[in-house]
């Protein structure tokens, strides 16, 4: 078939030519001598046919003039905004995560705190039930110690004070001491002198056969009596200087090791008077 616009052969069941847009009419089977009459052409205003505004620019994948109702819906759903949504999304979700996790932590965080001081109540309460328990045990062990000393080492006459000061230079008892047990009549009696500047008890060294300190003029002197087994020492003041005032006891050792303390007695020093 031949198109009556631009005289290019198109299929026979095409109507619209495909080069011009022209509306092709059939031929018809019988044909007479008249001549044909052909109907105005339409046009637009750039002079194609309607048809013709339909096609497309060839080639260049670009449509040309498209009118709405062949244009294809542009959708704004593209992969860059699905992405966007997305991370948008996932955002929001660590967000709310992260307070979830927040809260949590600082719920965990308090509760740790709790125990932790109840803990330390707990200890500390210990610690002092402990010392209680320490202190106890303290007495009772020196109550107990006390008992067996009692029982090992009887004191059958006590220290006694001076009944005034003693003047330098004299000689003459000072303290008797008396006491049963298991005793030693050289090792038994250990004097002592309480040292202010140290605050401790310092034994008295006496040296020689004559068992005396010259630097507090004072003499030793340990007894025995063999009927009742009753051990005697006896400090006495042999020339006693100044240096000998001070505040006095007497430890008791047994055998054993047990070892008994006398009560205490302040020695005081009266100056000679000169001539």
């Amino acid at each position: 078939m031949i198109c009556q616009n631009c005289g290019r052969t198109v299929d026979d069941d095409v109507r619209v030519c495909p080069f011009c847009g022209s509306m092709i009419e059939p031929a018809g089977p019988e044909t007479d001598d008249r001549p044909e009459e052909k109907g105005p052409i339409p046009v637009t205003l750039s002079g194609k046919h309607p048809a013709a505004e339909l096609r497309r620019a060839p080639e260049s994948g670009v449509e040309e003039n498209e009118p709405e109702v062949f244009r294809k819906e542009k959708s704004f759903f593209t992969p860059a905004f699905a992405l966007s949504l997305l991370a948008f999304i996932l955002s929001l979700v660590c967000l709310v995560m992260l307070m979830s996790l927040r809260g949590g932590i600082a719920e965990m965080n308090k509760a740790v705190t709790d125990s932790l001081d109840a803990v330390n109540a707990t200890v500390s309460a210990t610690n002092d039930r402990l010392d209680q328990l320490d202190a106890t045990l303290a007495t009772v062990q020196s109550d107990a110690y006390e008992q067996v000393a009692s029982q090992s080492i009887v004191i059958t006459k006590d220290l006694t004070p001076l009944a005034g000061p003693v003047d330098e230079g004299r000689y003459n008892q000072m303290f008797i001491v008396r006491a049963k047990g298991n005793l030693n009549v050289d090792t038994a009696f250990d004097w002592q002198r309480y040292n202010e500047s140290t605050g401790g008890w310092v034994s008295i060294v006496f040296t020689g056969d004559a068992t005396t300190n010259e630097q507090y003029g004072l003499r030793l002197e340990n007894q025995l009596n063999q009927a009742d087994r009753e051990y005697t020492t006896i400090l006495w003041a042999q020339g006693i200087t100044q240096d000998a005032a001070g505040t006095y006891r007497c430890v008791i050792t047994d055998d054993g090791g047990i070892t008994k303390t006398t009560s205490e007695a302040i020695v005081e020093v009266r100056e000679a008077e000169e001539g």
